[in-house]
Order: C-alpha cells, then structure tokens, then sequence
C-alpha cells in the first residue's frame, strides 16, 4: 500500500478510488427504470394486501336512513320505556337495536305477563309505537334464551343494489335476502310451486329448468294448460297443451315410469340409473287447476308419477295459482301428499299460505301472503327457515338462445284401458274414466286386462290398466301362468304375456 501511495502520489491515489467508486455504483438508464418498475409493482401488490385485510376483518359500515334513523331512535330503550304503557306494551324493554344488511334487528325482554305469541298480537301496537309505514315486513320470533323475544325490521335487504339477471355461470334459483348467498335447489326431486297470478312463478322455476336443458342426462316435459311459457321451452322440452295432448303424454309417462321400474326389479336395482337414451325426466304442470278440469284421464296417471315416480327418476313439478283444494282448486290432495319441497311465491291468504306450507306455517313465520311480487319465495324443505329468497331473473330471449334439444319421446307404449268392474266382462278399449275393479279378484283384473289387450302386454302395461300394485299383478300373473289360464314369453324387460286362447291361435 506504501509502495503505491509513494508512486501515485496522494493525489493519483484519490483519483483512483474515484474511477473505482463510479464503476461500483454505475447503473444504466434501463437498471434504474427496471429498479423503479419493481419497487412501483412491490407497493401495488402490498396496497391490494391491506385493502383485502380491512374488507376480510373489518365489516363493512352502514349508514342508516332516513327512515332507520328515525326507527332506531325510537327503539333505544329509553324510548321505549316511556312510550311503552301507552301503547299497551308495559312490561316490554328493548335491548340495544342493530342495523344490518337485512334490516333492523332488536332484542326484546318480556316479565312475566308476555309471551312471544302475545307480543306477535300486539304487532299493531308496535308498528304505531315506532311509526312504521304500513308496508314494512316486521317479524316477531323467540330469542336467544327465556324471557326474550327478537324482533326484525325488513327496512332493507341483503340483496339491495345486486344485479339479479341470469347468466349461466349463476348459482342456484336465486340469493337469500338476509345472508345474500345463493340457495340452490335440486331440480331432480317432487316439488310444489304455488303463487298467485302475477307473482312469479314461471321466472322464477326458469333457472332450475335452464339448469335441467343443459343436463345431457336429463329431459324436460312441459304440461303447460296456460298455452304461455310452453312456448319458450318447445325446442328444449316435450311440450303439452291441450286436453288430448296432456292425456297422451301422461299415459306415456306412466307407462315409462312402469317399465323403469320392471327394469328396476327385474335386475335387483333400487334406483333407476338415467342415460342419454333414457333420462332424468322432470315434468312440470302448469298450471294444475286448468288440467284438473280440461284433462281429468290424465291425472290417474299423474298421481301415479307423483307416488312412484322417485325412484325411476321422473319427477313432477305441480304448478298453480290457486293454492286451494277442492272443486275449482289448483292442488290435487294426492299429488301435494307426495310432494318433499314446497316453493310458495305470494298468495292471496294465511290459508292458501298454509295450504302450500303446511298447517303450521304461519305460526313458525312463513307468511307468504306477505311477501312483495314479483320474484321473492320461500322454500320449505330444503332445510331454511322463513326466509325470503330473491330469484335470478332469467328473460324469454335468454331462454330462447339456450341450446336447442331433442324433445323426449318414450320407449314402452302407452295401454289405455277402463279397468273392470263387477258388473261389466272383459274390458274394452277406452279414453274416459275408468271403473274399479273388484279389491278382492285381482286375479280376474289381469285376465280381463290380457283379453282387452288384443296382443302381448308387458307385467308394466298391466298394472296401469288394472291399478293394482306391482307384487299383486306379479302373483296374480304367475297363478294365471300356472292354471294354464295366461301365457308368458321372453326375459326380463321383455317379458309378454298374453291369454291362453291367443296363444294357441
């Protein structure tokens, strides 16, 4: 080092640490861009970090309006003590109210003279008490714990402001009103589907029948006695119309649905497996007070779906506007028996209400007659409470440009005949109501079947003639075939028999 200082001088020397300084620490134009594009993308990314931690741990605010402001003031327990007796409400205290997505929520302490029932009596008084306009849902439940009411106040809704139209990457029928997540519903099960005139029902189902055309292992088979929304689906689905129409595809139906479950039988399965030639089938009804009335052969075969159809993978929807049962009523008492999932848009009445939801619904807070239209339902049975459920809004050009299918056309032959009765012979070839055959001679029943049938008939074909069970027809055909009375052919699934004359001729 000595030796160099002595040569460079003092002087050389700082110009050389000088030269080595600037060599270190020389950057391009483009190092110093790429530095500066780094550090800019670093502060970005770190930025989008914090952002996510304050929208994931820190709920968002708010605001009240005017209306809520008025109403929470009003429900601050000071408040409500000295209004209360006036009101007839003495013996009530509110908690501390909250505002949420879905409205206002408050606790209410009840002594020992009120009841939750009680309370749910006096919604007038509270309605006045808190100067509530007529048409604000307020709902009135058990609390927490003992002694407690909660009541709600539907001032908003969770799915306020959201973009409600359908897309095909949507989930399910629609989004909860309280919570805003989607609520699906399994279109491959019996439903019920109720709503007065205007309140929603075929948009409302539109999303779940998207859902069904676009399965390859599914079909779709459209009852439609209202000659409106059958319209749209024709080139999607099987479509019925009239009287004569809605009679044969029921009879076909039926008698697909038979002969699955012969299937079925036949190979030890206890469910039908769907494929492209013989799907899932779902078949709607719409509207069932129109084909109660205009095709009245048809429903003996419907019922029967409506009762066995599960299994074999036809499901029926049953449709109406008049949630009533009776003459002029929309819901046949042995279909709604069968149906697992109830979807009541708004009625007219608790009872048509309680028609569709069960005797018990009103009590437990399902008050379809309150419910704004178009577009909100509850659904009972599904495992949700009371709880409205605002649906996808699916419009007739979006259903238009769904893809197109080829309608379903059934394999097994429909056999449309009167069953027989005491009085009458062997029966006869007939489109009209049918008689009952005798509970105790089931055994005649299918020998009067064999002979009307004019040609081989599958055990499937018989029992929708005679409307016996499955393992009665079975044991009367085997006793028949044993007497040398009747006369069977082929295996499994096509298995015929025919009458003894027949076939020695």
């Amino acid at each position: 080092m000595g030796a160099l200082i002595d040569a460079l001088g003092v002087k050389g020397l700082a110009v050389l640490l000088a030269l080595g300084w600037l060599l270190l620490t020389y950057k391009s134009r483009a190092f110093r861009r790429a530095q500066w594009k780094a550090f800019g993308s670093a502060c970005r990314a770190a930025w989008r970090m914090v952002r996510h931690l304050v929208t994931v741990y820190r709920p968002r605010r708010i605001w009240p309006t005017k209306e809520e402001r008025r109403i929470l003031s009003r429900l601050a327990p000071s408040n409500w003590r000295e209004r209360a007796e006036a009101r007839g409400l003495n013996g009530t205290l509110t908690g501390r109210p909250k505002l949420t997505e879905a409205g206002i929520t408050c606790a209410v302490r009840l002594d020992g003279t009120w009841t939750v029932p009680k309370l749910k009596a006096a919604e007038d008084h509270i309605r006045n008490l808190l100067g509530c306009r007529s048409g604000l849902r307020i709902e009135i439940t058990n609390g927490k714990r003992g002694g407690w009411a909660a009541l709600v106040l539907r001032t908003r809704t969770a799915v306020d402001g959201a973009d409600l139209k359908w897309t095909p990457k949507a989930q399910g029928i629609g989004l909860d009103t309280v919570t805003g997540r989607a609520v699906t519903v399994n279109p491959y099960q019996r439903l019920l589907v109720a709503g007065e005139s205007g309140a929603g029902k075929s948009v409302a189902l539109r999303p779940l029948l998207a859902a069904v055309a676009a399965d390859p292992l599914a079909a779709l088979v459209y009852i439609d006695a209202k000659r409106v929304e059958g319209a749209l689906w024709r080139s999607r689905a099987r479509v019925a119309r009239d009287g004569a129409e809605i009679t044969a595809v029921a009879a076909e139906l039926a008698a697909e649905m038979m002969a699955r479950l012969e299937e079925m039988e036949t190979q030890g399965r206890a469910t039908w497996k769907p494929t492209k030639a013989r799907p899932r089938l779902v078949v709607v009804v719409d509207e069932g007070a129109e084909v109660i009335t205009l095709a009245k052969a048809a429903m003996e075969h419907l019922s029967s779906i409506a009762r066995m159809g599960r299994a074999a993978e036809v499901h029926l929807w049953w449709c109406t506007q008049k949630p009533t049962q009776g003459k002029g009523g929309g819901i046949d008492p042995q279909i709604s028996a069968q149906m697992g999932v109830q979807l009541c848009l708004k009625v007219a009445s608790p009872g048509e209400a309680r028609t569709v939801l069960g005797e018990d619904a009103t009590a437990e807070g399902w008050h379809a007659n309150k419910l704004p239209k178009p577009g909100h339902v509850l659904i009972r049975g599904e495992g949700r409470g009371p709880v409205a459920v605002r649906v996808w809004h699916l419009d007739d050009d979006q259903v238009k440009a769904l893809p197109e299918r080829e309608p379903w056309r059934g394999h097994a032959a429909p056999v449309v005949l009167v069953k027989p009765s005491q009085e009458s012979g062997p029966v006869r070839p007939s489109a009209g109501p049918a008689t009952p055959a005798p509970a105790d001679d089931t055994k005649a029943a299918v020998l009067a079947a064999l002979r009307a049938a004019k040609g081989p008939a599958s055990r499937a074909q018989l029992v929708t003639a005679t409307g016996r069970g499955k393992s009665a027809v079975g044991d009367a055909l085997t006793a028949l075939v044993a007497e040398g009375q009747a006369h069977r052919t082929g295996a499994g699934s096509a298995t015929r028999y025919t009458t003894a004359e027949e076939a020695a001729a």
